[in-house]
């Protein structure tokens, strides 16, 4: 056996491999491509599902059959609205998009028992009765007969706007 050729180190008699340092410091780096990898899987699920969902629904519209036409006129059946105070008049609600000339008759008529019996309140109205031409005309006012309890008495429906808006007065 040969003789050492220094001395030994009494506070570490064996080597031990040192750990080597990188130049620029610790890797603090190594979840960066993960987190990146990550965000870029999330996106590209994300839009995969916006086309998805694009093409559900472009199937689901194509599959739907289109509207038919009704063959009524443009004014349907307006919707009543409560009196508001002491105004004599009751507002009705227009019921289509299109800007009507004239007045569906029928339907103004229908309006009229609707408002007469869930506005004011009065129950046996019978054999409305409205002019066949009633042009919409901002202002103007139509009177319509009606039967409440057997006694013939009238109402004024007054157009309130071009869309074919009208109100409905008390019977008198």
């Amino acid at each position: 056996m040969t003789a050492p050729t220094r001395r030994p180190n009494a506070s570490r008699p064996y080597p031990i491999a040192q750990p080597e340092e990188p130049e620029h410091g610790p890797d603090h780096n190594g979840w960066v491509p993960v987190i990146i990898a990550g965000v870029i899987a999330a996106v590209a699920i994300a839009v995969a599902g916006v086309i998805a969902g694009l093409v559900v629904v472009n199937i689901r519209e194509n599959d739907t059959p289109a509207p038919k036409p009704t063959p009524t006129a443009a004014i349907q059946a307006p919707a009543a609205v409560a009196p508001i105070g002491a105004l004599p008049t009751t507002p009705v609600a227009k019921a289509a998009a299109a800007v009507p000339d004239n007045l569906d008759p029928v339907a103004v008529q229908q309006g009229i028992a609707e408002v007469l019996g869930d506005s004011y309140g009065i129950a046996a109205v019978k054999d409305v009765k409205c002019p066949a031409e009633l042009p919409v005309v901002v202002g103007s006012s139509y009177e319509c007969s009606v039967k409440i309890d057997g006694l013939k008495k009238t109402v004024a429906v007054t157009v309130t706007d071009h869309d074919g808006t009208y109100e409905v007065s008390r019977p008198h």
